[in-house]
């Protein structure tokens, strides 16, 4: 059994497991956090952090293409690792860093898991983007020199609410006479 190791606040990884066991068995994984949480080997575990499924319920996708369309894992790990992919049948649990809520973890999966690979999303694009839009300059705009005054809409306002306090004295007036 092959210890895994989680640093402390990973983002952006997703672990593939091959499960070997019945449909039975792999049907109470997906709907049990306690089953998720011993399978792993964990006391504590995110269940939203967590998928199981038969990977024919991805169709026409595949399992690569869930995770390259689906989970945005990098292109170079999938690749390195394609044939596995396409060749794995049954049920799979696919665990997010996100599961392990941000915690240093050690974990041993029990033998029924057999970790496929660990897959890093694609990172975004958070590079500096030039504008040479004559309006993007600053102080480009046109300055305001007196600020906007409120419109006065004259006593209308205060002539309602003593119209309704007189409304409101009136009707009780009327009910205790």
């Amino acid at each position: 059994m092959t210890q895994i190791t989680v640093p402390a606040h990973e983002h952006g990884i997703v672990r593939v497991f091959s499960l070997s066991m019945s449909a039975d068995q792999a049907q109470s994984l997906r709907n049990s956090r306690q089953a998720q949480k011993d399978a792993l080997g964990l006391k504590q575990l995110d269940p939203r952090g967590v998928e199981v499924f038969q990977v024919s319920d991805l169709a026409d996708i595949g399992l690569h293409g869930y995770l390259r369309e689906g989970v945005d894992a990098d292109e170079a790990g999938l690749t390195r690792d394609r044939t596995k992919l396409r060749a794995l049948e049954g049920w799979v649990m696919l665990v997010y860093s996100s599961a392990f809520e941000g915690r240093e973890v050690a974990f041993t999966p029990t033998p029924e898991l057999t970790l496929i690979g660990a897959y890093g999303q694609t990172k975004i694009d958070r590079s500096q983007i030039d504008i040479d839009s004559e309006a993007a300059k600053p102080y480009s705009g046109s300055p305001t020199l007196t600020p906007p005054q409120p419109v006065r809409g004259g006593a209308g306002g205060t002539m309602m609410i003593i119209g309704l306090i007189v409304l409101v004295a009136l009707a009780c007036w009327w009910a205790l006479s």
